[in-house]
């Protein structure tokens, strides 16, 4: 009688995937459509779609808290979320902080305070250009887009600018081609908003 060969036993399952592998595939750029510029003041828009994308994968707690692990997957995804933080940066902010030592907080803490250094003298600057303002040769919507994006950086500076301070310097800038119109929203008993 011969003895008949079994088939091999077949090859055991892959491992489940683990948290890294299911979020890998993740492109940042497609989450936080903004490039990180010291030069943009754009430092609140940023930090706020970053944190949106890390708390839809329950990665917060890597930049908000003190927490450190040596958990192979605990580091495997802290550095995941430093080389993402890295590739929503211009190049020049890049160069400045990739050598910054430790874990994604320290990364963040770090971005953090280079926005919030010299805030001040930035909000001055930025004030001042916006007070002196000019038409120039744009068109009316650049000029208000402009006004408007500058007092979006004051806002991320820490300084408010008031619909009326706002209003008061669009009218300032405008040349003699808006004289009616400079003079109707200057003698209006209600002040126009921006």
């Amino acid at each position: 009688m011969a003895v008949e060969d079994s088939p091999p036993p077949p090859p055991p399952p892959p491992p489940p995937p683990s948290q890294t592998d299911k979020i890998i595939p993740f492109s940042i750029p497609n989450k936080v459509p903004i490039k990180l510029d010291l030069e943009k003041h754009n430092y609140n828009a940023w930090s706020s779609f970053s944190l949106i994308h890390l708390g839809s994968l329950v990665l917060k707690s890597h930049v908000d808290e003190e927490t450190a692990s040596t958990n192979p997957d605990w580091c495997q995804l802290d550095d995941l979320i430093k080389m993402w933080i890295l590739g929503s940066l211009c190049d020049s902010l890049q160069e400045q902080v990739v050598t910054t030592s430790g874990n994604a907080k320290a990364l963040w803490d770090h971005l953090k305070e280079l926005f919030h250094d010299n805030k001040d003298a930035r909000a001055i600057n930025l004030d001042n250009e916006l007070r002196s303002i000019k038409i120039g040769k744009m068109t009316v919507n650049e000029y208000c887009t402009k006004i408007r994006f500058m007092e979006d950086r004051l806002k991320n500076l820490g300084c408010v600018v008031s619909e009326k301070n706002l209003v008061i310097y669009t009218v300032n800038g405008l040349d003699s081609r808006f004289a009616t119109l400079v003079e109707i929203i200057r003698h209006r008993e209600t002040p126009s908003l921006f």
